[in-house]
């Protein structure tokens, strides 16, 4: 039944939206109703809703990944544009209220002269034009979002800096791939291609901290294709909140069978070159709904007991929130995902950090001289990306300020 459930719960969402969008559309505005196109496409989104849900539940009952692919990909545009019209008829149907309220003061203030009252089509024009800008803005930025999903992720190349950072690791080459959900959007292709432009980078580490693959079944083809990725000195994993969703002991199995150790609250020195490297992977608290308290503070000093005193330590944590107990402990570098960034950002930013800028949602942050990065995804599982594209970032440690480095 679980295989079902994004099914069943973007059929219920898409009833939801499509009968808000009827309702508003009816209430707010009676001008567009009046056209039948506009019924006809109102009517038509749920319709098209239903059809990508058939085939995704098809798919999944057929085990025809193609059917899979389609039916999720359609339902998750029927989503977008639900959505967008959900925000912007709101906004747009308040101008026309505005020219209704303006008719009728006008035709009450003609009634008292005893003049007619005219329509005055240039205030119409004016009112119901710029009323429209909202679901065409909403919709396009809702188009964008969808292709932009779709496209390659980005490597940005992240310079770290570290005053003290031992001689040995200058210049160390740290691939980060996260939260690639491999399953309903991301295929064994696009893994492929991720394979490829990692390569291309030349890391000395690959770390996988998590939601790697959505479906347990081919977690270890996966991992093997990700084992392609020439790595001088290794890749490790740890563990996300959906590698429980899928079922945690089948992963592991896949884990012990493939070419990458997996860290679950423990780690590994790596000799670069004769500096110690300790590497740790803390595992996740499985619920999204309150975190067990001192969770944090118990699996990384379960993580870090094996870290030798003089080794410089990366600490691999699916979830952001585990920063502040990291930093607390003095563990210098901590990478994260499991937030995609909100996947709606500009500038750099998530969108959503500016809601809550106590969270860590996307990017670089410092706290107590320790450094978080938290990656917005490789991949995703609803394909919406704003501002906020997939990326796998290649960090660089180094003890060379940034002015110096300018």
């Amino acid at each position: 039944m679980r295989v079902y459930f994004p099914v069943i719960f973007s059929m219920v969402t898409i009833a939801i939206l499509s009968g808000f969008e009827i309702f508003l559309l009816k209430k707010l505005h009676r001008d567009w109703w009046q056209y039948r196109r506009v019924r006809q496409l109102s009517y038509g989104i749920p319709l098209a809703g239903i059809a990508g849900l058939t085939l995704w539940a098809s798919g999944i009952a057929l085990e025809v990944d193609v059917l899979v692919t389609v039916g999720a990909s359609l339902t998750a545009g029927i989503l977008v544009l639900g959505l967008a019209l959900m925000i912007s008829l709101p906004l747009s149907g308040v101008f026309h209220i505005v020219d209704r309220l303006i008719g009728l003061l006008l035709r009450r203030r003609n009634a008292r002269r005893g003049e007619d009252a005219l329509p005055d089509p240039g205030r119409r024009k004016l009112l119901t034009t710029s009323a429209a800008v909202f679901p065409v803005l909403a919709v396009t930025a809702g188009g964008t979002g969808l292709a932009t999903a779709y496209s390659e992720p980005r490597m940005p190349i992240v310079p770290l800096h570290f005053p003290d950072l031992p001689a040995g690791l200058e210049g160390l080459r740290i691939l980060q791939i996260t939260d690639l959900h491999l399953g309903l959007i991301i295929g064994f292709d696009d893994v492929e291609r991720m394979v490829e432009l990692s390569a291309a980078q030349r890391p000395d580490i690959v770390l996988l901290t998590g939601d790697f693959s959505d479906d347990a079944d081919t977690y270890l083809d996966a991992l093997r294709l990700a084992g392609n990725i020439p790595a001088r000195y290794g890749s490790f994993a740890s563990i996300g909140n959906h590698e429980y969703f899928r079922g945690i002991k089948a992963i592991v199995r896949a884990y012990e069978k493939g070419p990458i150790p997996l860290f679950i609250n423990g780690g590994e020195t790596v000799d670069i070159d004769g500096t110690p490297l300790y590497i740790g992977g803390v595992d996740d608290p499985r619920s999204n709904f309150g975190l067990p308290e001192g969770f944090y503070e118990r699996a990384i000093d379960r993580t870090m007991r094996d870290a030798p005193m003089d080794a410089f330590s990366i600490l691999m944590c699916h979830r952001p929130n585990g920063f502040d107990a990291a930093a607390e402990a003095g563990i210098p570098l901590t990478l994260s995902g499991h937030t995609h960034g909100g996947q709606i950002g500009f500038n750099g930013r998530s969108l959503l950090y500016a809601a809550n800028p106590e969270r860590y949602m996307w990017g670089e942050y410092e706290k107590n001289g320790s450094k978080l990065y938290v990656s917005a995804g490789a991949g995703h599982w609803f394909p919406y990306r704003l501002g906020c594209p997939t990326e796998i970032p290649l960090y660089v440690l180094t003890s060379i300020a940034p002015s110096v480095q300018e």
